[in-house]
């Protein structure tokens, strides 16, 4: 119950953080229409039953007190029930919205390495409905304090008179209870686990269909009629799954509202006998009626909304989880400034071993490399030979199991990572294709000179990217890609001279390429390859890439095989040593006769 009680008020929390007073007269509002406002009504109608019993002449004056307090009660239920069914989805809508933003405020602050963790992507894929049940949550906490209201109003006025009542009520609600939690116990995991596989298998063949890069192979199989049948034997397998385990529990859900029904037929049965004593008023009697009945109801609505709050808990305890999560990887918080000379830093690995977390096999062992400042350096091999590792231990997503990296001196550990960063523009092979304008695109790179045109249209220029602007009917404006209006799609060579001029717009010292130009054509790549080599020339340029032809100009080339250095020299020297090197390269060029 703590921890149920606990989620309840961080809920209550997140509802305040989203409609500030609104979330407060949502709540009052709610609780006034559904329970103080029928009181009231209740009451009134109860004590002029019993005036006009009494009496046998009744004029307006005498029940003006009575009808003021209907006109007044009523008003106010009417500005409350306007306001609810006016602002109830804009205030759903900003709960939404301000959970979507705590999502991705919280993805910004973690690390490459939290993202790569299996168990992070299994927790992350929880999220996608985590905003409904919050919301879900907010509504039925309220129908829980309103319960209690309920409840505690009712027992007060009725047990004046039938103070057995409360105690019935209370002792005939109790197997309804455990009888909707077992219920709720079956059913769950049809709006948790097993609709999340649902929901995932749907999604992914719905991209399949729609996605430009797909669809066509579908069209060319016909394999689209395959995948539907797929996303409709999954939806028919849970839902005879989940039609089973609700049916199974409708029977005892049933027997339990009887017995309810059962003690309520009772203790009206004692109201009722007392007014044909005389005892009671019909107006008295009008209002232990509905007031026994508010016991049932509230607390019934108390066990109810209990039992739905704890089981959507656990579903909400992944967002409490997934908020509370922290990088992998932290900046020191006493950091050590990189020394100023040289610039570009030195970088040096030094005894460097390294596995992956919860894996045994080392990608590095023992590993040494000395990067000279300025120095162009490429890294090539076969897959897994622990070229991309070495990216990632340069740009620390990951720290070293074993030994040191050092920049200019300093182990990378204790250098703050905003300012390493500052000093590195990287290019990766899964670069970014923003859907937004193409000026967006490039400043991305350096949001610090977001305004500066002329080292825009420098970076442009460089990186190629100037000679299909022009054709752009909105040129720098123009939104690219077609996820939105009015985008227009670019080839994948475009594409990568704008990343490429991302990275020459921030004009980092350091500059690396991990196979960025893997889906584009050999000629290309040269090009791209040769613009770098020309205008990095007083950078540190770090290359990897599959083609040997495109690094050849390189002044170090190393070659990598299980995560050791087994070749390194110029192009031409590795040639005359006729190694791994050579042969993988008079390969590629066969491929190209």
């Amino acid at each position: 119950m703590k921890k149920t009680l606990k989620y309840c008020y961080k809920i209550l929390q997140l509802s305040w953080a989203a409609n500030k007073f609104y979330a407060i007269l949502s709540i009052v509002g709610t609780i006034y229409q559904s329970t103080l406002y029928p009181f009231i009504l209740v009451i009134v109608l109860s004590n002029l039953l019993d005036r006009l019993g009494k009496h046998s002449i009744v004029t307006i004056s005498d029940l003006s007190g009575l009808i003021g307090v209907f006109i007044i009660s009523t008003l106010i239920l009417m500005v409350i029930t306007s306001y609810l069914e006016t602002q109830s989805v804009l205030l759903d809508t900003r709960m939404d919205n301000y959970i979507d933003l705590q999502i991705q405020k919280k993805l910004t602050q973690l690390d490459p390495a939290t993202f790569e963790n299996s168990e992070f992507q299994n927790l992350l894929s929880q999220l996608e409905g985590v905003k409904g049940t919050i919301g879900v949550n907010v509504m039925r906490i309220t129908a829980f304090i309103d319960s209690i209201f309920k409840l505690i109003t009712a027992s007060i006025v009725v047990s004046m008179t039938f103070p057995l009542f409360v105690p019935l009520m209370l002792v005939a609600v109790i197997p309804s209870f455990f009888s909707l939690d077992d219920y709720r116990n079956k059913v769950w995991k049809y709006f948790v686990e097993e609709r999340s596989l649902l929901v995932r298998v749907s999604q992914y063949i719905k991209n399949l269909l729609s996605q430009d890069g797909t669809s066509k192979e579908v069209v060319i199989y016909k394999s689209g009629d395959v995948l539907y049948n797929k996303v409709k034997e999954h939806q028919k397998s849970y839902i005879q799954k989940f039609t089973k385990a609700s049916e199974a529990g409708l029977p005892s859900v049933i027997g339990t509202r009887i017995i309810e029904f059962l003690a309520f037929l009772f203790t009206q049965f004692l109201n009722l006998k007392a007014v044909l004593a005389g005892s009671l008023g019909i107006g008295q009697f009008t209002l232990y009626f509905q007031q026994t009945q508010n016991i049932m109801l509230g607390a019934h609505g108390i066990l109810d909304h209990y039992s739905s709050i704890n089981m959507r808990n656990k579903y909400i305890e992944k967002y409490f989880e997934f908020m509370a999560k922290e990088r992998i990887i932290h900046s020191p918080i006493d950091a050590t400034p990189i020394p100023k000379e040289p610039l570009p830093p030195t970088i040096e690995f030094k005894n460097v071993s390294f596995k992956y977390p919860n894996t045994k096999r080392y990608i590095l062992k023992n590993f040494n490399l000395l990067i000279h400042t300025g120095e162009k350096i490429a890294f090539v091999g076969e897959n897994g030979a622990g070229k991309t590792t070495l990216i990632k231990l340069l740009l620390r997503f990951y720290d070293v199991t074993e030994g040191e990296l050092l920049v200019n001196g300093v182990n990378i550990k204790h250098i703050n990572l905003e300012k390493w960063y500052a000093i590195i523009g990287v290019l990766f092979q899964e670069f970014i294709k923003y859907q937004f304008t193409f000026k967006e695109n490039v400043y991305f790179g350096n949001k610090k000179e977001a305004n500066n045109l002329e080292l825009l249209k420098d970076a442009i220029k460089k990186s190629g990217a100037d000679e299909f602007v022009r054709d752009l009917p909105l040129k720098y404006d123009q939104t690219v890609g077609k996820m939105f209006k009015e985008g227009i799609d670019l080839s994948g060579g475009q594409w990568q001279k704008l990343a490429l001029a991302r990275t020459f717009f921030k004009n980092a010292p350091i500059l690396i390429l991990d196979e960025p130009t893997s889906a584009i054509d050999a000629k290309a790549e040269y090009e791209i390859f040769e613009r770098v080599q020309e205008l990095q020339k007083d950078k540190t340029v770090i290359i990897i890439s599959h083609r040997f032809s495109t690094v050849r100009n390189a002044d170090r080339i190393l070659v990598l095989d299980e995560g050791r250095i087994i070749e390194e020299g110029s192009h031409e020297l590795l040639m005359k040593k006729k190694g791994l090197y050579a042969e993988l390269f008079n390969i590629q060029a066969q491929g190209y006769k």
